[in-house]
């Protein structure tokens, strides 16, 4: 079995997010053979739904305060860079490895 460096836990930051959600936590972890994420904040835990990883690329959906949000990154070693699309327009998202 190949190992999955996207395991575990990531600290991102997001420029310009509301209070509360400018940073947290993606925890991927594996479930039943599935890679799955959850986004820990201060004030809880979002799910992640239509999670895509390949390769380099990594990309979701959640919901914030009943919105639509997509995140596409880039995985570069420990790094996670990308946009967050938001109501509000795009805003970036970096992440890095604990």
């Amino acid at each position: 079995m190949k190992s999955k460096p996207i395991l575990g836990e990531w600290l991102y930051e997001v420029s310009d997010a509301p209070y509360g959600y400018e940073k947290g936590s993606l925890i991927f972890s594996e479930k039943e053979g599935k890679t799955t994420c959850v986004i820990k904040l201060e004030a809880g835990e979002l799910a992640v739904n239509d999670l895509k990883i390949e390769k380099e690329k990594v990309s979701f959906s959640t919901t914030v305060d009943g919105n639509p949000i997509n995140v596409e990154q880039k995985k570069k070693k420990n790094k996670l860079t990308g946009k967050v699309d938001t109501p509000e327009g795009p805003k970036t998202l970096t992440a890095l490895k604990k």
